[in-house]
Order: C-alpha cells, then structure tokens, then sequence
C-alpha cells in the first residue's frame, strides 16, 4: 500500500535527516516495512518491537530503515495517519460513487469498510491506545468521520437530511461495533443483522 507524501512530510519533523522515498521501488520498500511493523506491534506490543526486527521482518537493511523512519514512533505515527487517511479515502469514495437511492451499494461499501483490513485495525487500536493523546486525537479522527458519514446519508436520501447528523451518530457506532461482532465465516447471520441496521439508517426507516 502506498503512503501519501503528507504522511512522509509530518513524519519528517521528527528527525531532519529522514527521507521521504522518492520512487516507487523505495514506496513499495517502505509499505513493506509498515506491514512488518503493524505485525512487529502486534505481536510484542509497542515497548517489546525493535527497530531490528522490524528491520529483520521486513528485508530491510538496519540502516535503510533509520533513513526511511529514524525511530519507532514514526513508524507508529505513520502507521496510524496510513489507515486514517485510507479510510477517509475509502469514505470519499463511497459518497463520490453513490446517488439518491443507492441505499444497497452504501451499505456494501461501509460494510466492507469496517469489516476488512483486521490486522490493520488491530495494529491501529494497539498503536492508539499506546498515545499519551489517544483521547484527544481519537476525537479529531472520529469527527472526520462523522463528517463524511453525515454527508453520505445526506445524500443517498435528500428528503431526510436534516435528519442525517443525528442518523450518522448512530451509524458510526453501529459501524465501530460491527469488527466486535463479525469474527469469522460463521458470523453471516449478525453480519446481515447489522447490515439491515445500516440499511435502515441509510434510508431512514
């Protein structure tokens, strides 16, 4: 997956010899170093990864990852604004390819928002949680959200705009619990449940 320049730019800040990568050989490098690293965290917490077994993970040279991310925290912050800002984009998406109507092909599209990426999510909630302003971050990212999901009910059902910011309050939540629900093949049932409650929402019944 390939992480957008912004991301390089705020990151940068945190050592003025880090260097963004320039080609695509060097984006494809540094996605692998982020796979590795969500799975470094995962599996040994944020105090217990190493910059060397990231590293050792990812087929990087130790010193090609301290120019790419020079400490641990960058990685983690990166790490999280790549699956915020994917997520935004995906939400774009779903609103840019979605008419008055299309309640079943929104419902699909924030279904399967929220239910894929697993390993993304975990790594992302850890990573989170690890902040000394996990509150406060965990505010601005969720109202960016709400915002987007306003505008989607909004416009998949015009009538009932007015309705939509209290609408997409509860949509958000529904969506945030769904992962809780959904754990595997054998789940088909809640996750229909839920996508009737999504349904509902998006057309407001």
């Amino acid at each position: 997956m390939e992480t957008s320049p912004d991301t390089y730019a705020r990151i940068s800040s945190h050592k003025s010899n880090a260097v963004p990568p320039k080609r695509q050989r060097g984006r494809e490098r540094v996605a692998r170093i982020l796979d590795a690293a969500g799975a470094v965290f995962v599996e040994k917490g944020v105090e217990g990864a190493t910059m060397t077994e990231i590293a050792a993970r990812s087929g990087t040279a130790i010193g090609s990852l301290y120019r790419f991310f020079p400490t641990r925290e960058s990685i983690a912050t990166t790490l999280l604004e790549r699956f915020i800002h994917d997520r935004l984009e995906a939400l774009d998406r779903i609103c840019a390819t979605t008419g008055p109507g299309e309640w079943e092909d929104a419902a699909t599209g924030l279904m399967q928002l929220w239910l894929g990426r697993r390993a993304e999510r975990d790594y992302t909630t850890l990573l989170m949680a690890a902040r000394p302003d996990a509150e406060t971050v965990t505010k601005e990212w969720r109202a960016r959200f709400l915002s987007r999901v306003i505008a989607l009910l909004a416009q998949v059902h015009p009538p009932a705009r007015d309705s939509a910011p209290a609408r997409g309050v509860v949509l958000l939540h529904v969506l945030k619990l769904a992962p809780q629900l959904v754990t595997g093949e054998d789940d088909a049932a809640i996750e229909g449940e839920l996508r009737k409650i999504v349904l509902r929402l998006l057309a407001a019944r």
